[in-house]
């Protein structure tokens, strides 16, 4: 005997670029592809066993073999303008064939069980209608016992109000539709990080130290505060400080790594210690962005493999304010290691690490062979850097010095001579 109800599973075809185009911008279009199938898996697991009869509808073509098409479930094209138009067709065309219990769902929800779904079409025996409502304000689930073609026609897709809005068309329509428990589909970066999906790519942040004990407390708590509730994030101190630096940092949750003075060692200590694929490079004195982690990862995502973030100081002075302003153009004379740097862990390995022949410009010299090999990125956010070096020197000394170094690095005057220039004009 036929059943009397009907399932349809929406799905789009699995191919990279043409699913979870939202989450892609966030993940990238391979990790938005690989979530897509677990998603698919799940509600393949999910549908299973489900009493009822099963049509699964395709976006662009019918495939061959797909995890879906188990049992004597039939494959169908999806056809229509718009998903409205498309679920119209697929819910009539269960009616025309004979079905009086028809539910639809999409393969979105990590959430849904194959108890949900029979409870819908239990709803159906006593109602004529049935949604399941979804965090965003829209339904992962919609079932009929009667063909409600406004329910889908002329709609706005993708909304908060679409759930609100179809209870009052069916409320028009002489239906009251039974609600089923609220769930939670996966379509952004902050879906995936409330469901039990996200596994981010690690962050390793390392940051040299030498006797920082008036700022580094400071620095580490709003770090901490920042980060505290992203996963795959870890904290990597590589220390030379003679004060009280190394005391202080035992009361926070960082790997120390005792050095040798000497940035480029100390950046380079602290990266063999990382368990990140991605290392991110941050002076003690400047706090990124609130957003830095997603920035990061978006970035990764893209294919940008290197980068920095445009720059801030702490110091609202018209002249502070242009500096920073000027660190958004791809210009070597604009770059230095306060801006913070990222970088894929394998390209950095690859690439031998910070220069450690270099005291002072090992920033700007790694930063030229990533361009070289790769390109390197400036993302649109901010880190805010301390002032204290302009305060002491004076900002136009100061910045005609640094000045002076960049063009001695250029024209290929030795580190000693840059040293002592640096020393003898900056306290």
């Amino acid at each position: 005997m036929k059943s009397e109800r009907l399932l349809i599973i929406f799905t789009k075809n699995p191919e990279a670029g043409l699913v979870k185009t939202r989450l892609a911008s966030s993940v990238g279009e391979e990790k938005a592809l690989e979530i897509y199938e677990t998603l698919r898996h799940h509600t393949a697991f999910a549908t299973e066993k489900v009493d009822a009869a099963r049509a699964i509808f395709y976006s662009r073509f019918i495939p061959a073999s797909d995890l879906l098409l188990t049992g004597n479930a039939t494959a169908m094209l999806q056809e229509g303008k718009d998903l409205g138009e498309r679920m119209l067709h697929a819910i009539r065309t269960g009616f025309e064939t004979g079905y009086r219990h028809i539910v639809l769902i999409g393969t979105d929800c990590y959430e849904l069980s194959s108890s949900i779904i029979e409870s819908a079409f239990v709803a159906l025996e006593h109602s004529d209608a049935v949604l399941g409502p979804a965090s965003d304000g829209g339904f992962y689930l919609v079932g009929l016992n009667r063909l409600t073609p406004e329910l889908f026609l002329d709609r706005k897709w993708s909304t908060p109000e679409v759930l609100a809005e179809s209870i009052a068309i069916l409320h028009r329509h002489a239906v009251t539709p039974e609600l089923l428990p609220e769930l939670s589909d996966i379509d952004t970066i902050d879906d995936l990080k409330k469901s039990g999906l996200w596994n981010p790519p690690k962050i390793s942040i390392i940051i040299p130290t030498w006797n920082e004990e008036a700022g580094i407390a400071h620095s580490l708590q709003a770090l901490i505060n920042m980060t505290r509730r992203s996963a795959g994030i870890e904290i990597i101190v590589s220390d030379a400080s003679t004060d009280r630096t190394p005391e202080i940092l035992t009361g926070f949750p960082v790997k120390l790594c005792r050095t040798a003075k000497g940035r480029a060692a100390q950046m380079n200590a602290g990266a063999q210690l990382a368990e990140g694929e991605t290392l991110y490079f941050l002076h003690a004195d400047t706090i990124p962005p609130e957003t830095f982690i997603d920035d990061i990862r978006s970035a990764m995502a893209a294919g940008k493999k290197a980068g920095c973030f445009r720059m801030h100081f702490d110091d609202d002075h018209p002249l502070m304010s242009l500096f920073g302003w000027f660190t958004q153009f791809p210009l070597t004379l604009f770059r230095g290691g306060d801006q913070s740097l990222f970088v894929e862990k394998q390209l950095f390995l690859d690439l031998g690490g910070f220069d450690e022949t270099l005291q002072v410009m090992e920033d700007i010299d790694i930063i030229n062979r990533l361009e070289r090999r790769t390109g390197f990125h400036i993302l649109k956010t901010e880190v805010t850097t301390s002032a204290r070096k302009y305060h002491r020197n004076g900002i136009i000394p100061l910045q005609l010095i640094f000045g002076t170094i960049h063009l001695m690095y250029a024209l290929g005057f030795d580190q000693e001579s840059i040293i002592r220039y640096y020393r003898e004009n900056i306290t």
